[in-house]
């Protein structure tokens, strides 16, 4: 009976340990798979803000816009350099995440013309090897501080808010030190801050199909295209959300056209918007275009899979397509943004082999 006892006892102490692993080998993936599903229910949440016409979104720019305000306006940004707090980090991808900060509820406005960003500026940090950065001559290495362009997509002039969409670029093989900027930002938590400067660029959306590029008026006559890369798409989409949803006139609206290029299907951001755009505007186009196709079974729901190719620009930049309507070369106005070496590729490509007169690059 002792060695029946003894025997059990043994059992139990021996196993007890593989029992506790096990119940919090199970826990953990329970919260996990929690944590995952509140972060894409809270995507799914901002989807439906952006999607939106929102009475409170500011969709004018800098002081020259708020006319009607009188002196009680009072513009947020004024190129000084400010603080913004970190409010929340929402995961858009495994590459991008959406980063929520707040300015102070002192000021009527956040004073960010469309297609216009801001900078901000971190702490320079020091590579694994001295003096390099991702195994390269690092031409910051004496900087005590570093500088990067963001444009927000959403701005909320009621709760003070600022939404920009970010890439992180976390360390790797390849890059063994991975981006400055936003790995710092990355390791920031609620209520810290961040120092940033602004507006910046050249070119400005004034509404009514005009715009302001180095001082000078453009105007969108017929049809707009705007060609992106990865994040390059986040000048554009505060844009595209004005001329659908609030510069609306009978007989001025032109022809959109969004031609957007990512790695893989997995990193079209904020898909699910542009998306709805299209089932709702007939004057609305988006082209997608994957460098590959992570699921071959929806290879053929992509217009390009591959690089940006010649035939696929003349096709969406000539005919506005969705309604089959042909545009001339002078009647459209083309926008790039995206990483240099795609957008020189293309720049050459639109002007000399397609011969268009209106390209710009921000």
């Amino acid at each position: 009976m002792k060695q029946t006892l003894r025997a059990g006892i043994n059992f139990l102490s021996k196993n007890v340990v593989n029992i506790v692993i096990l119940l919090v080998s199970i826990s953990c993936v329970l919260l996990f798979v929690k944590k995952n599903k509140d972060g894409k229910k809270k995507a799914e949440d901002l989807f439906e803000l952006y999607m939106k016409a929102n009475e409170n979104e500011e969709l004018k720019g800098e002081k020259d816009d708020w006319q009607d305000g009188g002196s009680m306006e009072k513009a947020f940004l004024d190129e000084k350099s400010k603080t913004l707090k970190l409010s929340k980090i929402i995961k858009l991808t495994n590459t991008v995440k959406i980063f929520i900060f707040s300015y102070p509820g002192e000021y009527t406005h956040f004073g960010l013309g469309i297609c216009k960003h801001i900078k901000f500026n971190g702490p320079n940090q020091q590579g694994k090897i001295k003096g390099k950065w991702n195994d390269r001559d690092d031409r910051e290495k004496d900087a005590k501080e570093i500088f990067r362009s963001y444009t927000p997509i959403y701005v909320d002039n009621k709760k003070k808010e600022v939404h920009f969409v970010i890439r992180i670029y976390s360390p790797d093989r390849q890059f063994v030190d991975g981006g400055k900027m936003s790995v710092h930002l990355e390791k920031m938590r609620n209520g810290a801050m961040v120092n940033i400067a602004g507006p910046f660029g050249v070119l400005d959306y004034k509404g009514r199909n005009k715009f302001s590029y180095l001082s000078k008026g453009v105007q969108v006559k017929r049809h707009i295209v705007m060609i992106a890369g990865g994040t390059g798409m986040t000048p554009f989409f505060r844009l595209i959300k004005h001329m659908l949803l609030f510069d609306v006139r009978e007989g001025e609206q032109p022809f959109v056209t969004l031609i957007y290029a990512n790695r893989n299907e997995e990193e079209i951001l904020l898909k699910q918007v542009f998306d709805k755009y299209e089932l709702a505007f007939p004057r609305f186009k988006a082209v997608y275009s994957i460098d590959e196709c992570l699921d071959s079974t929806k290879r053929d729901t992509f217009e390009n899979v591959g690089y940006l190719t010649q035939d696929l620009l003349r096709k969406y930049i000539l005919k506005y397509q969705k309604l089959d309507i042909e545009v001339v070369r002078s009647d459209t106005l083309i926008l790039m943004c995206g990483p240099p070496p795609m957008t020189a590729f293309l720049k050459k490509i639109l002007k000399e082999d397609i011969q268009m007169e209106n390209v710009i690059t921000l």
